[in-house]
């Protein structure tokens, strides 16, 4: 066994150098695919709409809310307070200062718009609980939808869901 191993170590050792490896990259962890520079466009936006002081978001509106963005068609008010829209997803201000309601809301409609979530319900209540016992959030939340990019139409909800306390909102279409 000897003589076979002495002559396997020199058959292999005869002109055998080592390789060099350099073509091998290091490996590296996939991409991020998040969408960073939208989501810093959406901070940007929320950012700039709260340094904007409330009065200048707030005016007055009689017991129904209603908006429309210019371009669109007014069947679009008519069908979603028909609730020819399904509402997809909801939030509730309840409780809410005005500067955290602002937040919650355009933070709540730029996630709705990124999932393509199309209608929306928005309850602000009735302000019976406020200074004066006058509707606070539901003053404001109207100048807050209309100055969001992916809102097209608000309309105050029927009776049956809420009233004059809810909106529906009905978001554009991502592109």
């Amino acid at each position: 066994m000897g003589s076979d191993d002495d002559s396997m170590a020199r058959l292999i050792g005869l002109g055998v150098k080592p390789l060099k490896q350099d073509k091998i990259a290091p490996y590296r962890k996939p991409a991020d695919t998040t969408p960073r520079q939208r989501l810093l466009d959406d901070q940007r936006v929320l950012d700039e709409l709260l340094e904007e002081s409330d009065e200048s978001a707030s005016f007055e509106s009689g017991d129904e809310l209603k908006f429309l963005r210019s371009g669109f068609s007014s069947r679009l008010l008519k069908k979603l307070r028909r609730g020819d829209y399904a509402i997809q997803d909801e939030l509730d201000l309840h409780g809410l200062v005005a500067g955290d309601a602002k937040q919650e809301t355009h933070g709540f409609v730029n996630e709705c718009a990124r999932d393509n979530v199309r209608a929306i319900r928005i309850v602000h209540g009735k302000g019976r609980n406020s200074a004066g016992r006058k509707p606070v959030l539901k003053n404001m939340l109207i100048g807050w939808l209309s100055k969001n990019q992916h809102v097209i139409a608000v309309v105050s909800t029927p009776a049956n869901d809420g009233g004059t306390g809810a909106v529906y909102v009905l978001l554009d279409k991502m592109k």
